[in-house]
């Protein structure tokens, strides 16, 4: 009867055991299950906004390493993503965003609304996010960082700079001078308060002055303007007198 006992407890122990064990193992998978969604979709997010920004440093013609380290963080993003969920739509469409990235060019002059600089303004400053997160996860130097920071810094200066240029441009082209000038002078002024070496300026300093003296009347223009409107304003006289 003892033994008989014994026999039951044991098997309830071992029933228990096995429970617990199938319990633990549905778990454990649920939990698993739910950090992959998790994860999946924290790397749909970041991987989409990545390419994103990639696409608009491309077009500003920001530098070859930035570029470089950026789309490699991206690329292990991707990584990710393929060990995770090697067969779904997610990694499909984020490798042919990749690659449509990666075919971006340069586009001078592709900056100039409100619209379009606020985006680049935007992806820019997410570009330097981008590079401490990289810090942070041992992906990048933290010099490599700072003087990536550096250079996105100078890109935004340069978007807007180059901007107003175009539009100076624009209306240079068509004689408008006095709104062509107030455009290089908001170039010149962004320029003036930017926060990088004298050396580092100088090239637009040059080119903005050049333009400012293009679409500013010289003194001998002016003459020849006054000389103009007081002949005009004799021969009006003289046909007042003479009717």
């Amino acid at each position: 009867m003892l033994q008989d006992n014994l026999i039951f407890l044991f098997s309830l122990i071992g029933i228990g055991f096995v429970a617990l064990l199938v319990n633990n193992f549905f778990s454990t998978r649920e939990q698993q299950q739910e950090y992959r969604t998790k994860r999946l979709r924290e790397l749909n997010k970041a991987s989409g906004e990545a390419l994103e920004t990639l696409a608009i440093l491309r077009e500003a013609n920001c530098r070859s390493e930035i570029i470089d380290a950026l789309s490699g963080y991206v690329v292990s993003m991707i990584g990710e993503i393929s060990m995770l969920a090697p067969d779904s739509d997610l990694l499909q469409d984020i490798s042919a965003q990749k690659e449509s990235t990666d075919r971006v060019n340069p586009a001078p002059g592709g900056f100039n609304n409100d619209r379009a600089l606020k985006k680049a303004q935007i992806h820019i400053q997410h570009a330097e996010k981008l590079c401490i997160e990289m810090a942070q996860a041992g992906k990048l130097s933290v010099s490599r960082a700072k003087q990536f920071q550096h250079d996105l810094y100078w890109l935004h200066v340069s978007v807007f700079v180059d901007a107003h240029i175009h539009q100076g441009n624009y209306y240079l082209q068509r004689d408008d001078k006095l709104l062509a000038m107030s455009h290089y002078k908001h170039a010149k002024a962004m320029i003036a308060r930017a926060n990088v070496p004298q050396k580092q300026k100088q090239d637009y300093i040059d080119t903005i002055r050049d333009l400012l003296n293009q679409a500013r009347p010289s003194s001998a223009m002016a003459a020849g303007n006054l000389a103009a409107s007081l002949a005009e304003l004799t021969a009006k006289e003289g046909k007042e007198e003479q009717g």
